[in-house]
């Protein structure tokens, strides 16, 4: 609903705490949330979503299932236009006030819904990466993504309308960049530097 209040930090506050970074940052959980608790605050969607003086926070998680990588597709029957028919890698999406009793309780149970929400996924193991940030387009300029691999068993979407779905392996992953989403291509070099398929 465009009328929920979601969470948002000031742009100038993540510059000045990160450094103007453009595409992947490695930080820590706790440096994160620590920065939530000092900076978050509650916006109307309505209002966020084309002022670029705050940045939506995102949770988004890479479904890693053995020696495979969930691979989405939005399909058009979902809302947000700009994004249509391109390929993601991260499960995720707003944290919304009554997620939580402050900005970092919201995060972390927005994380949660969120997950349950878009997918039915085992997770062994939830392994906090780090931020995303990019300025090449006017939805990426106006979120900011907090990045995380999910380890487990994917069993299937549950939007199942507004998604098509596949399990890639991982090396093949390098051939998709070039019909991802801007974030996923900086999640997807993140995780080929980062992770091996396991044997």
């Amino acid at each position: 609903m465009k009328d929920e209040k979601i969470l948002v930090v000031k742009t100038e506050d993540v510059y000045r705490e990160f450094g103007k970074f453009e595409g992947f940052l490695k930080t820590s959980l706790g440096e994160f949330l620590d920065f939530l608790k000092r900076y978050g605050f509650f916006r109307k969607r309505m209002e966020a979503e084309y002022d670029e003086s705050t940045k939506q926070v995102i949770p988004y998680v890479v479904i890693l299932d053995g020696n495979r990588v969930l691979l989405t597709k939005r399909t058009t029957k979902q809302s947000e236009k700009r994004l249509h028919n391109l390929y993601s890698l991260g499960i995720g999406g707003h944290v919304r006030e009554e997620d939580g009793k402050t900005p970092q309780e919201a995060f972390l149970k927005g994380l949660e819904r969120e997950m349950n929400e878009e997918a039915e996924v085992e997770l062994k193991e939830l392994e906090f990466l780090g931020l995303i940030n990019s300025s090449s387009t006017e939805v990426s300029r106006v979120h900011l993504g907090v990045l995380f691999a999910g380890k487990g068993r994917f069993v299937s979407m549950k939007e199942k309308d507004l998604f098509e779905w596949h399990l890639v392996e991982f090396d093949e992953l390098g051939k998709y960049l070039g019909v991802m989403e801007g974030w996923s291509k900086i999640a997807a070099n993140v995780l080929l530097n980062l992770f091996r398929p396991q044997n």
